[in-house]
């Protein structure tokens, strides 16, 4: 998978092409009760404190079962790590109202078009409209990365939740065209290939503004795939 490129796409545009969305129904699937070693969970908002914040991680059936079939391509010991999958509405809202604060303070000669802009960028408005739910409140998106034999998260080159150019998911593909990457730079894009292909091989798709974010059955992957309809529309979960 290293040899494989990351496409260099430069901004989301996908997002304005509307489809809609006819529900399939699908269940949430506990990620740490999925039939596998390889993938592991580590929600990232429980630790941050978030109110509303589930302890484990969900995604809808389809998706992981596709996660498992990825897991399979990973190289020998290593693992998915699951950040977050299924977000409640208010978990979703703090985060888009948290950053928006950040965006606010530090654009303070803006306006409130451009803060709301700026801040969807890299968090989705915390939508729960039937016609057009955020990503994560679908059950159809994961934030994930992989980590080693050893239980080493790889590095990716930011954090999760780094919300700058550099965790662009083709960051590092179009630093290449404009000079040599050092070592530790092929390392982060080679890194980076190796969890866009294994994911996009069983029909995931990547949100190009963040390497961790990718997308199953939902409006985002709708759009991206060029289907006629999402499957995935607000989920549910019903017994935590």
């Amino acid at each position: 998978m290293h040899h494989l490129k990351i496409p260099t796409k430069v901004h989301p545009d996908f997002k304005r092409k509307f489809v809609p969305i006819k529900d399939n129904g699908e269940e949430l699937i506990q990620v740490a009760q999925l039939n596998t070693n390889q993938i592991i969970e580590d929600p990232q908002y429980v630790k941050q404190g978030i109110d509303g914040a589930l302890e484990h991680c969900y995604v809808r059936e389809s998706a992981a079962q596709q996660l498992m079939q990825a897991a399979k391509e990973l190289p020998s010991g290593y693992q998915f790590v699951i950040w977050d999958g299924y977000r409640p509405y208010e978990v979703q809202k703090a985060i888009y109202d948290d950053y928006y604060r950040t965006i606010q303070l530090n654009n303070p000669e803006k306006g409130e078009s451009d803060w709301r802009q700026l801040t969807e960028d890299f968090v989705s408005y915390p939508s729960i409209d039937k016609e057009q739910p955020a990503p994560h409140i679908t059950g159809g998106a994961v934030d994930l990365a992989i980590v080693d034999a050893q239980g080493e998260l790889l590095d990716f080159g930011t954090a999760f939740d780094d919300f700058t150019e550099k965790a662009h998911t083709a960051y590092f593909e179009q630093l290449g065209q404009q000079r040599d990457l050092t070592k530790e730079e092929q390392i982060i894009r080679d890194n980076r290939r190796l969890l866009y292909h294994v994911l996009a091989a069983q029909g995931f798709t990547n949100y190009s503004l963040e390497w961790w974010h990718f997308d199953y059955g939902n409006q985002w992957w709708a759009q991206q795939q060029e289907k006629s309809r999402a499957i995935y529309g607000v989920a549910q979960l019903t017994d935590v």
